[in-house]
Order: C-alpha cells, then sequence, then structure tokens
C-alpha cells in the first residue's frame, strides 16, 4: 500500500479529498433543504397551488439528494444498514445503561425514573436524616444481606464487566443508604445508577474506568504505528499525530475523531452477544465529520466488519483488523492486572 509512488499517493489523497467535499456539500444542501421545510411547516396552511407545488419541488430536491449520498457511499463499498424489524429497539434504560459503560461518567437519574420501591427508601433516607429529631438513624443492614441477583435489572447489568466488578461497592452502598435488601428485587437501571453515582460522588473517583478510555487504549497498542503511517499520508502534522497517540495511550482523543458503533446502541440486541455493544469488536475510528457522521445517516450504514479504522473512503486511508493482535494485548492487559493484584513487580 505504501510502496505507491508519491505521484500516485498525491493522486489518491486528492480523490479523497474531493470525495469528502463532495459528500460535505450534499450533507449541508440537504440539511439546507430540511430547515427551510420547517420553517414554511410553520406557516399558514392556506397556501395557494404555486406553493404547494414548491413543497412538492422541494420535496423531490430532498430525496435526490439522499439517493446521490447513498449512491456515494455504496460506491466506496458502505451500505444502508438493513434493520431487523423483528428486534425491539433499546429502551431508554437500556440506553442510558450502555451510554453510562461508555462514558464512565455518572450522572443523577431524574426523579421520576426511580421504581416506586427504592424512590421510597430513598426518600425515607433522607428525611431520617434531616428530621430534628434525637432519634439516630440505625443502620441494621450489611453489604452481605444483599442478593443483587433477584433484580431482572441486574442480572443483564452484570453481563458488563464494568458493573459486574462493583458489585460489591453497590452492596456496600445499598447497605449506607439504608435500602432494605427485600428492595432489590424491584429495582430498576436507573436505581443502581444512583446508588453508583452516590458512591463515586462520596469518594469522589469514578467507580470503573470507561469503555472509551479502554478502547482507546487498546486501538493505539494495537495499531497506533498504522494509524501515524496513515495520518502522515493524509498530510497531518507530526506534531499532531505524535499528540494524538499520547492521548490515546493514556484512553482521550480530540474532537477531530470519534469511535463509532458498527452496531449502534438503538440496535444493540442485532449483536450475537448485546452485552458486548461497547467491546473493541464493535468499534470503528473515524473522523467525526463527515464519516463518523454519515454512518448514521437515515437508518445508518454499514461498513466491512474487518475495518477498525477509517481516515477516510479510499481503502489506502484505512486500517483492517488483526484479531490476533487484539487478543495478545488483551491477554497481556489480563496479566498486567493479576500483577498488579498479587502486589508483585512486574520486572
Amino acid at each position: 500500500m505504501h510502496k505507491l509512488s508519491k505521484a500516485k499517493l498525491d493522486y489518491r489523497f486528492a480523490e479523497e479529498r474531493n470525495f469528502v467535499e463532495e459528500l460535505c456539500n450534499r450533507l449541508d444542501l440537504l440539511a439546507g433543504h430540511i430547515i427551510d421545510e420547517d420553517r414554511q411547516s410553520g406557516k399558514s396552511k392556506n397556501k395557494c397551488a404555486n406553493e404547494y407545488t414548491k413543497k412538492h419541488v422541494k420535496v423531490r430536491r430532498v430525496e435526490n439528494l439522499k439517493d446521490e449520498i447513498r449512491l456515494s457511499l455504496e460506491s466506496v463499498y458502505i451500505n444502508p444498514h438493513r434493520v431487523n424489524k423483528q428486534l425491539a429497539l433499546a429502551t431508554r434504560e437500556e440506553s442510558w445503561l450502555i451510554r453510562l459503560d461508555w462514558d464512565g461518567n455518572y450522572k443523577k437519574p431524574y426523579d421520576d425514573d426511580y421504581s416506586p420501591t427504592y424512590a421510597k427508601y430513598r426518600q425515607l433516607n433522607r428525611e431520617y436524616r434531616h428530621l430534628n429529631t434525637e432519634d439516630e438513624v440505625v443502620q441494621g443492614y450489611d453489604a452481605s444481606d444483599y442478593r443483587l441477583d433477584r433484580s431482572p435489572a441486574w442480572r443483564f447489568m452484570r453481563k458488563f464487566p464494568n458493573y459486574a466488578a462493583n458489585k460489591k461497592r453497590i452492596c456496600m452502598q445499598l447497605a449506607a443508604r439504608n435500602i432494605p435488601p427485600s428492595a432489590v428485587a424491584k429495582m430498576n437501571f436507573f436505581d443502581f445508577s444512583d446508588i453508583l453515582y452516590s458512591w463515586a460522588r462520596e469518594h469522589q473517583i469514578k467507580p470503573f474506568e470507561s469503555a472509551r478510555s479502554r478502547n482507546f487504549k487498546m486501538f493505539e497498542a494495537c495499531y497506533g504505528d498504522e494509524f501515524e503511517k496513515i495520518m502522515k499520508l493524509l498530510h497531518y502534522k507530526p506534531e499532531y499525530i505524535a499528540t494524538l497517540r499520547d492521548k490515546m495511550q493514556h484512553g482521550s482523543c480530540d474532537a477531530l475523531f470519534s469511535f463509532h458503533h458498527k452496531t449502534n446502541v438503538a440496535r444493540f440486541r442485532e449483536l450475537d452477544e448485546p452485552e458486548k455493544i461497547n467491546d473493541f469488536s464493535n468499534m470503528l475510528l473515524a473522523p467525526t465529520y463527515p464519516h463518523h457522521r454519515v454512518l448514521h445517516f437515515e437508518n445508518g450504514y454499514d461498513v466491512k466488519e474487518d475495518i477498525v479504522f477509517m481516515g477516510g473512503f479510499d481503502p489506502l486511508f484505512q486500517i483492517k483488523r488483526d484479531p490476533e493482535r487484539e487478543r495478545e494485548y488483551l491477554l497481556s492487559q489480563q496479566k498486567s492486572v493479576k500483577v498488579k493484584k498479587s502486589g508483585k513487580s512486574s520486572r
């Protein structure tokens, strides 16, 4: 791939830039027509025949632009996603759970998100702490009293390593908040989220490393050198490339690039193992615009499963997955964790 002459490399780069520019132009035109249509829909319904005709001309223009975008993407082997209508989309609770695992940033759920049982005991615990009385709140529960598996929500959550690893913390926080063990069976995703949110605030640390952070580290370790070569072909400055690699090594990036879920969160049930929605195998790193943006166009578009980096629509600027390299990296991480737990030096 990189043995091409400079002239051929320059030609491929120019063609890539032209393709991206044309795609951006179509997206801009489409956005403009949609905004204009939204404005028109807010006007009076008493339209003359001429206005009626104009509206239908705009509709045809919108559909034509969508077709042009679709054909452009199909020309580079990016095809419309075939939706499995028999599978239900992710519920709001499931989306919340998946996003928390992905972002690692806990936020407080809305008050009406909690289950009635959890909301009741959560309120009672707060009242006891602030009522003007000499009676002290008696904590009658221990972390060992809780059987989280009684909750259907937890039985799904435990399939995610990040949540499973926090089981003890959750039980300890439930006891600290005087939530009766009997309430666990009726707790939902938001209840458990609130428990972890309160634990994180009290201890001033995140309960786990986000899936996004882990995936950036894995990408850099497995594909960093290839990424750097492609970035040079795309004419990025060496110092910027070095900065990006350093950021990814520490679990982050900048706004120029972002991970795309090949099977998106809303359709996570399409995976053979839905709980692996945030796994590296379901990730594609790409420029945020238009590459990542256009993959969510309409019902979404699918890229080849073996692509892990799409720096451009031309295969010259893409990286194919190396499953064996990824397995070796994961094994090295597992060994590192074992060494840390044993307290032994890795030297």
